[in-house]
């Protein structure tokens, strides 16, 4: 019996340190992850500081700065096929390892949007429009405007990822309409036909860049969703949001 107890308090340590190793390995695809999105804001901002502003240099650090993400993107590539092939996970373990590989995806999409909008203000540049930026208070504010409900969005989702936070996940669902109703504004005012100062292509390198901007806070929402996925077992792609926000809200209060 003594000898029975000895190789089952054997196993229990080793299985201990399985699972400490495993935390361990999640927690360090986790903390790369985290270090894109972070990269990816300030990145962001970078290349909407050089539409808005003119900021040329800030547009040249954005393209310098990219392969920092992509690394870091094969780095957790990396991570997520050590996971998998040391442990083997199943069940509850496969879904988050399913869903930091998504979440990794989105984040390092996300990246390649700030770079587009740098290139565009390089093109903004060639075109004519110099030091000072957009000739038009009222399109920068609406830039500036969208610029931060997409980083806004895309940080409180990366700041879900460290904990699975629903609620901060959820957060991301409501900040959804305010990002396409600043979209629309951007759009609607380069629509107007007497916007004076803009050629065609400036327009075209303007609505780019507020695509682009949108499809930041798109990227944010992914995040979310698998978020959610981790932490209720739920995949709630493509389910209607408000519905969604209600039903869990509502569920999480019971």
């Amino acid at each position: 019996m003594v000898g029975d107890n000895n190789a089952a308090s054997a196993g229990d340590i080793a299985g201990g340190h399985t699972v400490r190793r495993y935390d361990q390995e999640l927690a360090k695809l986790r903390g790369i992850i985290l270090d894109m999105g972070q990269r990816v804001i300030e990145q962001t901002q970078a290349a909407v500081a050089a539409v808005v502003d003119g900021e040329e240099t800030q547009a040249y650090r954005v393209l310098d700065r990219e392969p920092q993400i992509d690394f870091l993107s094969l780095d957790a590539d990396e991570e997520i096929f050590r996971v998998i092939a040391r442990r083997q996970p199943t069940a509850v373990d496969l879904r988050i390892v399913l869903a930091l590989s998504r979440i990794a995806g989105d984040v390092e999409r996300a990246g390649d949007k700030a770079v587009r909008i740098a290139r565009q203000s390089l093109a903004l540049r060639e075109s004519g429009i110099g030091q000072g930026g957009i000739p038009s208070d009222a399109l920068k504010e609406l830039l500036r405007r969208l610029d931060d409900h997409a980083c806004c969005m895309f940080e409180r989702s990366i700041q879900a990822v460290a904990g699975f936070d629903v609620e901060l996940a959820l957060g991301v669902f409501e900040d959804e309409p305010r990002l396409f109703d600043a979209s629309d504004e951007v759009r609607d005012i380069l629509g107007q036909e007497d916007l004076a100062g803009f050629t065609p292509r400036q327009i075209v390198c303007l609505l780019t860049s507020a695509h682009a901007l949108e499809r930041i806070g798109n990227h944010a929402s992914n995040i979310a969703e698998q978020v959610i996925y981790v932490a209720e077992g739920k995949d709630i792609r493509y389910r209607n949001r408000e519905i969604l926000i209600e039903t869990l809200r509502r569920d999480r209060a019971s």
